[in-house]
């Protein structure tokens, strides 16, 4: 069964002009940065579910305007949380078993992994306060 991914879209309002923060952009997304690593569909077992502790998966796409706006906030808590919890991301578009395989039918899709399994997950930009939140009860509280 194929699970059509979309793109939760941020709509937004100032002085009276609307916009939208659409689907459309960089490849550089898919660069792992210092704190989070990208990885395909062929590492994901070794790198999260046979993992010991805490580890967060950021499922992504390039042209997904919301995605965009989680990655560089998705970096800064892997710094502050790092040594507690490992970051990884997964590209929909390169891994779609994996996306279907946790039915992941919008996007950005956040989850989080205590020892292997499935803990909990946020779909869509969350605020940086329950973003925080979630990471400080997964890391143990500390």
């Amino acid at each position: 069964m194929n699970f059509p991914v979309r793109c939760v879209v941020a709509v937004w309002a100032v002085a009276g002009l609307a916009g939208l923060a659409g689907c459309g952009q960089p490849a550089a997304m898919n660069a792992s940065t210092a704190n989070v690593r990208h990885i395909a569909q062929g590492e994901f077992a070794d790198q999260v579910t046979r993992a010991a502790g805490p580890v967060v998966v950021d499922f992504y796409a390039t042209w997904c305007g919301p995605c965009r706006q989680l990655a560089p906030q998705l970096d800064a808590q892997a710094d502050a949380f790092a040594g507690r919890i490992r970051f990884f991301k997964v590209n929909v578009d390169e891994s779609p078993g994996l996306a279907q395989n946790f039915q992941i039918q919008a996007i950005p899709t956040v989850l989080f992994f205590k020892d292997g399994k499935l803990a909990d997950r946020v779909t869509g930009l969350p605020a940086e306060a329950d973003l925080k939140a979630k990471l400080t009860a997964l890391a143990g509280g500390k």
